[in-house]
Parts: C-alpha cells; structure tokens; sequence
C-alpha cells in the first residue's frame, strides 16, 4: 500500500472513529437531560451526521503544498478547520467525561449546584485521566486535518 493511500485510510479511520464518539456523546446527552431512548437516538444521530459532514469537509477543503512538512503558511490557511475540530472535540468530550465519571458524581437528592461542586472536587482528584480521554478525543479530531496537511495531493 502506498503512503497516499495509507493517509487515506488512517484519515478515513479517523473520522469514523470521530463520528462514532460524536453519536455516543449525543446520545449520553440526551439520556442525562430527558431519560428517553427515542430522542437519545435521534439526537445521537443527527448530532453525528453533522460531525461527520464537518471532519470530512474539513478533510477535503484542506490546503496543503505538497510536502510532507507542515508549514506555517498551512496552518494559517487551514486554522478554521483546526479550531472547529477541536471546538466539536470539547463539545463530545464533556458529555463522555460525564457519563464515564457519573457514579462518582451522582448525589442523591442534591441540586445541580451541589454536583457541580461535586464534579469539581472529582476534577480536583482524578484530572490526569479526564485529561486524558479529553486529549484522546481532541487528537482523534484533528487526526484528519493533520494527516490532510502532511498529504502530497
């Protein structure tokens, strides 16, 4: 398989990969907020497409010089894509987070204002893996954009 080829692959793997998280995401909102299945599909869904539609626009409308070094002059021209992959990595990310440290949050009969000082203590204890999956998803976005850059169209 030629290295072309290879950059399409991964960067189609990408925003697979990318699409999935964003339908789990929307999903997880919507089950939060009003605990029905039908609108969690339907919002997972629709919230999906529209990630998807993104990552690939972004993918093809990708400017690059041919060489395989990314160049200041790229990333100038591509900053758009870069800022809303990562501006829709943060918005999947945090439902995910969420979801993943629920139990631990969760308090009985508490308020919204008592959770979120709940979530912030959690933060406060366990940020290096909430890092982490934060940076897993925000790299996943930007897998395609970069991979794009780096291609020789």
């Amino acid at each position: 398989m030629s290295r072309k080829q290879t950059q399409k692959v991964v960067s189609t793997i990408a925003v697979v990969i990318a699409t999935i998280l964003a339908w789990l995401s929307g999903y997880i909102v919507m089950d939060i907020v009003y605990h029905s299945i039908a609108a969690s599909i339907i919002f997972g869904t629709v919230w999906a497409i529209i990630v998807f539609c993104e990552s690939r626009f972004s993918h093809i409308s990708l400017k690059s010089d041919g060489r395989i070094e990314i160049t200041k002059e790229e990333i100038k021209s591509n900053l758009w894509q870069i800022i809303a992959a990562t501006l829709v990595a943060v918005l999947v990310t945090i439902p995910l987070l969420l979801k993943v440290y629920a139990s631990k949050v969760a308090v009985e009969g508490a308020d919204f204002g008592m959770q979120l000082k709940t979530l912030g203590e959690l933060f406060s204890t366990q940020w290096i893996p909430m890092v982490a999956i934060a940076l897993v998803i925000v790299v996943i976005y930007q897998v395609p954009i970069f991979i794009r850059m780096a291609s020789e169209d």
